[in-house]
């Protein structure tokens, strides 16, 4: 299993993945607001890191469960 994703923080408006950070390696902190380099509207960090968490999540689940169904697959190919 070799599979990989890159997740990014989206604008909840415009759905842009670039934002206005002072430095190219900054890391925005707890409860900071950040501004979206496409449309200029704020953005609850923390809110930003949750969406991004739970699309983690179900990009994981999706995975694991495609897993089962090929192991599942095998295992009825293997007993017949």
């Amino acid at each position: 299993m070799d599979d990989s994703t890159k997740l990014t923080l989206q604008c909840f408006f415009c759905k842009s993945s670039s934002f206005v950070l002072p430095s190219e390696n900054y890391q925005p902190k707890s409860g900071e607001q950040i501004q979206c380099a496409n449309c200029g509207r704020t953005n609850d960090y923390d809110s930003l890191m949750r969406v991004a968490k739970r699309k983690a999540v179900e990009w994981g689940e999706e995975l694991v469960q495609k897993e089962l169904d090929k192991f599942t697959k095998t295992l009825g190919r293997m007993f017949r």
